[in-house]
């Protein structure tokens, strides 16, 4: 189960922090959940991320963290494991500084993150402490979602974290995060972690009840696979905050991938930590976006994981073969952009629009030199041929 903390959730007189937590159950045959009751238990996982944003005061409700460790606490001693997403290195940078505006300049802020960071993470150890549970840091950049050893490794170390009984506390690496490397906000965050931990829930707390609708109610349930999600009109967006984090939007494009790789998500009130318990346990304290699996899992990585490194358009020919089920050939290739290296993701444009991503067999310098080729024509111009496909199809998702 994944849940995921929004700004304002924890921040007081003006400083709102939002906090995730990544709670995996794992399969057991037996385990006491009652009184003298046992039961087989399915494994799950849970994701919570923390942000922040800023009005005029900071100040840190630490009630709210509390009371978070607290929900974590209690489904922890009914066999639930979690990993917590959390922001706000930047923010306790700032109350170190007495800084009420966040500088722009990105030394500045890398800095301030440095030096927030250790204190964030004493926040944590502090209260998962006064609950009885021990606290371990992971910082992580897009790169590590995208190479798949440091992948498995970042899922075999919450494992092990998992087994000596503490609670993973991840963040985005932010001091050595370039633009090309970021994951943007602790949402995709979340996000890419509960798909990586397979869980089976992601719960997104945020400082409102869920999703307002144009009406200002909680519009209940967005459903990406219907064709009635395309009728829903959000309320007018907050405006007097300035937001670190992801907005709302951010969060509906995180909980959107999460219901691709079939996790089940809620984006909830987080200064209601009974919020947590309340989605566990099957009610719906928010808005609920249901699971929406269509592919297998390794094209999702491709769609919503990797970065493009490149773009490749293609002419007529190779949009109907793509259509039709083939892999993507050198003939059908009009123009190559960007640098990229054989592995990489690219992005593939039909008439000024992306259709699909895949993965290259050969690099950018190459594909320029065969694009428009015969595939028979390919080792005579290279001096070698690695693949007949520009990109196979079983690399390939479509958009």
């Amino acid at each position: 189960m994944v849940i995921k903390v929004g700004s304002g959730v924890i921040g007081n007189e003006g400083a709102v922090v939002n906090e995730g937590a990544v709670v995996n159950e794992r399969e057991e045959e037996t385990r006491k959940i009652k009184s003298g009751e046992k039961k087989e238990q399915e494994k799950e996982g849970l994701s919570i991320k923390e942000g922040v944003s800023i009005k005029e005061g900071i100040n840190i409700s630490e009630d709210i963290v509390e009371g978070i460790c607290t929900e974590i606490k209690k489904w922890v001693n009914k066999g639930f494991e979690f990993v917590v997403v959390s922001s706000g290195a930047k923010l306790m940078g700032m109350i170190e500084y007495g800084l009420k505006k966040s500088p722009k300049d990105i030394k500045k802020i890398q800095a301030l993150c440095a030096i927030g960071q250790p204190k964030l993470m004493e926040l944590w150890k502090e209260k998962m402490k006064k609950v009885g549970l021990n606290a371990a840091q992971l910082l992580i950049t897009h790169e590590d979602f995208e190479d798949r050893k440091r992948a498995e490794n970042i899922k075999r170390t919450i494992n092990e974290i998992h087994r000596l009984g503490a609670v993973p506390i991840v963040n985005e690496n932010d001091t050595v995060s370039t633009e090309e490397i970021r994951l943007g906000d602790n949402d995709f965050l979340s996000a890419f972690l509960s798909a990586l931990i397979d869980a089976q829930k992601l719960i997104i707390m945020t400082d409102v009840d869920g999703v307002i609708g144009e009406d200002g109610k909680v519009i209940e349930e967005i459903n990406f696979s219907s064709p009635e999600r395309k009728n829903i009109k959000l309320g007018e967006r907050i405006k007097d905050k300035k937001i670190f984090a992801g907005g709302i939007d951010s969060k509906i494009s995180a909980a959107k991938i999460a219901a691709e790789f079939g996790i089940e998500t809620f984006i909830v009130n987080g200064k209601k930590p009974d919020n947590i318990t309340k989605a566990i346990s099957g009610q719906n304290p928010g808005t609920r976006i249901p699971p929406n699996k269509k592919h297998e899992k390794r094209k999702l990585w491709i769609g919503n994981v990797l970065k493009g490194k490149g773009v490749i358009e293609i002419d007529d020919g190779a949009y109907h073969a793509l259509m039709a089920g083939k892999s993507l050939l050198p003939s059908g290739l009009l123009n190559v952009k960007g640098d990229f290296s054989r592995g990489d993701m690219v992005e593939i444009v039909f008439m000024g629009k992306i259709i699909a991503k895949g993965i290259v067999n050969y690099s950018s310098a190459e594909t320029k030199l065969i694009k428009g080729k015969r595939t028979s024509e390919v080792e005579k111009i290279l001096g070698y041929k690695r693949e007949d496909e520009i990109i196979h199809r079983d690399n390939m998702m479509f958009l």
